[in-house]
């Protein structure tokens, strides 16, 4: 091979990685939730440093024409480290996608093989006087392993002995168990996708399944040639004998491949997207329904009934006991109003505007103070210039909304305070008063309060969250709900 076309091999190699991981990482951004997008977070990681490692061999072919890497020692470790944690990546997205409840261990192998290499490292360290003498009686240059395929597997060995070792060591215990484990993973996936009725994400979920294989067996296999089997026969220099040409050549093709499948299956994150926003408007529509029945409908009977109570008094000219069933309608109609008024007011705040989550939260906490005469108490930490998720914006107000109203209906609180804190890509929302407080057993043979307490935990869960509900009766109540990335990528 020229020595053009070496560099344009791993030029191509880089590119093809490179680019599945950037295209990956922002498909991310605003994608809600879920054990398929964290997975994927690993998958990019992957892309983005096993393309910078080609990247780094590729600078230094081009600085020495093609022909060696010498005094390059340094760029050569970079080269190792940046491959080795991509390859823990990949081993973590494939432990991620085919880990299951049965599985649970598979979710350690990533860092049992990665303690495995780090000996794997540092044990021939002990051994080096002992190979000294022999690296020394060898001519002073270095040999490109990536693209002299055809060198001295002995004097290739010899003379790069420990940074071969490593090479070899990490190609057997990290990037072929983790393109197996990938390949596992995304066939697991591409069953829930058939599952779901998605026959096409099925296919593409396949097509990567078989890229992974390809890779583990022309990267994870074939590897630099070494004095010990399998390397001593499965090596660079005797496979471009069998094939013709240099195995480089299907990483290329195998990267490519990968990053086509890879990049038609981000379809699923504006699919989860959509659904999950189906979800919240569902939601909105069933709490909208228990509002108007556990408070405007039984007040407009309990005004109907004492209505006709106040009839059949007047009629007996029982004008003390009319006046009462009066005044008590004339109180229902008071408490529906504010009822009507504390729902006009959550639906008014349901779009979070361009102002962000920070003002909404900050408009709707005056607003109801105003309405309620509840003094409530906001402090925001950290989140003023992050990028919030689409998605978790409509849930957290939602949240803030629904406790603010258990407060006002229940609690009989004079001070509620509202705590929004980012915490890394994390959030933690937290609503806490000063009111009765309640048991849990009691409370929760409330339709109302019953109902409020589960759509608040079906929110933050549905965003990948908890929520942790903390009361004692005659001393308040904290909600506490926490949600895993939050924000978007940049």
């Amino acid at each position: 091979m020229e020595h053009a076309d070496t560099v344009l091999v791993f030029f191509m190699y880089g590119l093809a990685s490179f680019a599945m991981g950037l295209v990956v990482l922002v498909a991310l951004r605003g994608a809600p939730g879920s054990p398929l997008a964290d997975s994927l977070r690993s998958l990019a990681a992957f892309g983005l440093l096993h393309g910078a490692a080609q990247w780094i061999l590729m600078s230094q072919l081009i600085k020495t024409g093609g022909v060696s890497v010498e005094g390059s020692v340094a760029m050569r470790g970079l080269y190792l480290l940046l491959s080795a944690l991509s390859a823990l990546a990949l081993l973590r997205f494939g432990a991620q996608l085919a880990g299951s409840a049965r599985l649970r261990w598979i979710r350690w192998a990533p860092w049992g093989l990665a303690a495995a290499w780090v000996l794997s490292v540092v044990l021939p360290q002990l051994v080096a006087p002992a190979v000294a003498a022999e690296v020394r009686s060898l001519p002073q240059r270095e040999t490109c392993l990536e693209c002299h395929w055809d060198a001295s597997a002995a004097y290739v060995t010899a003379s790069r002995g420990w940074l071969n070792g490593v090479d070899i060591t990490s190609r057997y215990l990290l990037v072929l168990p983790g393109s197996l484990l990938a390949a596992i993973g995304m066939v697991r996936q591409g069953r829930k996708f058939a599952a779901l009725g998605l026959p096409g994400l099925a296919r593409e979920t396949g097509g990567a399944a078989a890229a992974f294989v390809v890779s583990a067996l022309v990267a994870g296999l074939v590897v630099p040639p070494g004095p010990y089997p399998p390397a001593s026969v499965l090596n660079y220099a005797t496979v471009t004998d069998r094939i013709g040409f240099a195995p480089q050549i299907l990483w290329v093709v195998g990267a490519a491949a990968l990053a086509v499948f890879v990049v038609r299956m981000l379809g699923i994150l504006t699919i989860e997207r959509d659904r999950q926003l189906q979800a919240a408007v569902t939601t909105e529509r069933e709490r909208i329904g228990r509002e108007m029945h556990d408070g405007l409908a039984q007040a407009l009977a309990y005004v109907g009934l004492r209505s006709s109570l106040a009839h059949e008094l007047l009629e007996r000219r029982d004008l003390h006991g009319a006046e009462d069933a009066i005044g008590s309608i004339g109180s229902a109609v008071q408490d529906a109003y504010r009822d009507v008024r504390a729902s006009i007011l959550e639906l008014r705040s349901a779009d979070v505007g361009p102002g962000g989550l920070w003002q909404c939260v900050t408009e709707y906490c005056e607003k109801f103070s105003l309405e309620t005469g509840i003094d409530v108490r906001l402090e925001l930490q950290g989140g003023e210039h992050g990028h919030w998720s689409p998605l978790v914006e409509l849930q957290l107000i939602r949240i803030v909304q629904e406790a603010l109203a258990n407060v006002r209906r229940h609690s009989g609180a004079r001070h509620a305070r509202v705590r929004l804190e980012r915490r890394g890509d994390a959030c933690v929302l937290s609503i806490s008063d000063d009111g009765r407080g309640f048991s849990f057993d009691g409370q929760t043979r409330r339709p109302g309060a019953r109902f409020g307490l589960q759509t608040m935990r079906e929110r933050a869960e549905g965003l990948g969250g908890e929520l942790r509900i903390e009361s004692t009766p005659g001393r308040g109540t904290v909600v506490t709900a926490t949600v895993p990335h939050a924000f978007e990528a940049g």
